[in-house]
């Protein structure tokens, strides 16, 4: 889809570690092809897990019965989650290093960000692999061809780091309780797994191609 108009912008927040931004990722690939040019797209860190401790019992209880409730969506891509990462002996105490590994490589471009973020989702919830780890971090990064000192700088900044909890404090300031949550043309929030349909069908609205119930505030939150 071409377009003589700005494009509309939508941000995606997402944390590399969630399974329902995985599947949420692959239906909206979809419609970064189907709407080309027409669209903009900002994916924004927004850890799950902010503070540097290993999740409990409790917490490993629960992070798994998501991973197996995002199995039973009908997606192909549903079918290859595993629940390795929060059953075996090396869970990641934090999503924060890969989530900033991920802002370094941003600053080789957008694809060499998309190229190392799918390599962490598939490492993390298809093989079962601790990607906050330095060390998987920086082999994943080599993998997909990244000019490693400029991300080993980038990547070790204090900075980066910062830029990460400050994010995930506007985007909660904004109104973010979770990931995967969409933000689109500043009008409509869409949080949690949706289908294709409804995503487009609040893009479509946000071009002006057609109607979606309005709440009379220039933004709305959907639930």
């Amino acid at each position: 889809m071409k377009t003589l108009h700005k494009p509309l912008q939508i941000i995606v927040y997402q944390d590399v570690l969630c399974a329902w931004c995985y599947l949420a990722d692959a239906r909206l690939d979809v419609l970064r092809q189907e709407f080309g040019e027409a669209l903009r797209w900002s994916v924004r860190p927004y850890p799950l897990r902010l503070q540097d401790a290993l999740p409990t019992e409790r917490e490993k209880r629960g992070l798994v019965e998501e991973v197996q409730r995002a199995q039973r969506e009908a997606d192909p891509a549903a079918r290859l989650l595993s629940t390795d990462l929060w059953l075996g002996g090396d869970p990641p105490r934090t999503s924060v290093p890969a989530l900033a590994a991920l802002e370094a490589a941003r600053l080789q471009g957008p694809q060499a960000r998309a190229f190392l973020a799918k390599s962490m989702q598939r490492a993390a919830l298809e093989q079962g692999i601790n990607v906050s780890r330095t060390d998987v971090v920086f082999e994943l990064a080599s993998r997909v061809g990244l000019a490693m000192n400029e991300f080993s700088a980038a990547f070790r900044s204090e900075e980066t780091q910062r830029l990460i909890l400050d994010e995930h404090r506007d985007a909660a300031n904004r109104g973010v309780r979770g990931v995967p949550t969409l933000v689109i043309g500043g009008r409509w929030m869409l949080c949690g797994l949706r289908e294709i349909s409804e995503y487009r069908e609040h893009i479509l609205a946000c071009l002006g191609k057609s109607a979606v119930p309005r709440s009379g505030s220039p933004e709305r939150l959907v639930h």
